[in-house]
């Protein structure tokens, strides 16, 4: 997450080239005069055809890169890298200073635009001011984090500040996965427990029914009725007394 001022600072600059590459481009003679009078402009315009040619051809094409200049400032407003924002501040605060040592050096040399350098130099001074006043409050911004959480490095810097903001709705999110997830779980709980309850149901009922006697000594009479009709007519004929002393068996808790 970027700041804000790179994004107002980067606006403003790219107002400023765009407005001044059109008037380069298509008002080159009306700039002049406003900026320098009638009787420079003149001679900023060449005095034969062809130096007025060369010299409308170089100031349109001058024109042209710095409207392009102000357009790559108004697509580098959007970049939300807080890296990148101030390795771009730095390159702009070190283009701005040296313009205005070129103006202090060379430009003031020239006959012709020697009373205008130092209103020059004055406004790159102030350009290149408005970077460092955001590298300033970024500087400050980042030892303001590192105050309350000493153990932050320039790489979590960045991480750190973008937690800031989908904290809450990372919370939320996690908040209705704890809901989804309970939500989910409970008829599995209640499932898981009343098998829990069934299977000690049938524990204790097996508790209950287990045999209280040796299975030689339980149901006497049935067994007694089993034994004399398989003497006298054979195991086959005997299954009516078979099955009734097994379902006595049974009932006595033997697993038969």
């Amino acid at each position: 997450m970027g700041s804000s001022g790179f994004f107002l600072i980067c606006i403003l600059h790219s107002v400023i080239a765009l407005t001044c590459g059109a008037l380069m481009m298509f008002y080159t003679n009306e700039v002049f005069v406003f900026g320098h009078g009638s009787e420079i402009a003149s001679k900023l315009s060449g005095s034969t055809p062809h130096d007025q040619l060369l010299i409308r051809t170089s100031d349109s094409f001058s024109g042209l890169l710095l409207f392009a200049i102000g357009f790559l400032l108004f697509m580098v407003a959007f970049v939300k890298d807080r890296d990148f924002q101030s390795f771009f501040a730095k390159g702009c605060v070190l283009l701005h200073v040296a313009m205005a040592v070129w103006r202090f050096y060379f430009g003031r040399k020239l006959e012709d635009l020697a009373h205008d350098w130092l209103r020059q130099v004055a406004g790159d001074i102030a350009l290149g001011l408005s970077w460092v006043f955001f590298l300033v409050y970024s500087w400050r911004e980042k030892r303001w984090l590192e105050f309350f959480d000493p153990t932050i490095d320039g790489g979590d810097y960045r991480r750190l500040e973008d937690s800031f903001d989908s904290s809450l709705l990372r919370l939320t999110i996690d908040d209705l996965r704890g809901m989804a997830g309970l939500a989910t779980q409970a008829p599995t709980l209640v499932l898981l427990g009343s098998q829990k309850k069934e299977e000690s149901a049938m524990t204790a009922s097996g508790l209950d029914s287990k045999p209280k006697k040796k299975i030689c000594c339980a149901c006497p009479d049935t067994k007694q009725l089993r034994d004399e009709c398989i003497v006298e007519h054979g195991e086959a004929a005997c299954s009516k007394w078979i099955d009734a002393h097994l379902k006595c068996l049974r009932a006595e808790g033997f697993n038969i």
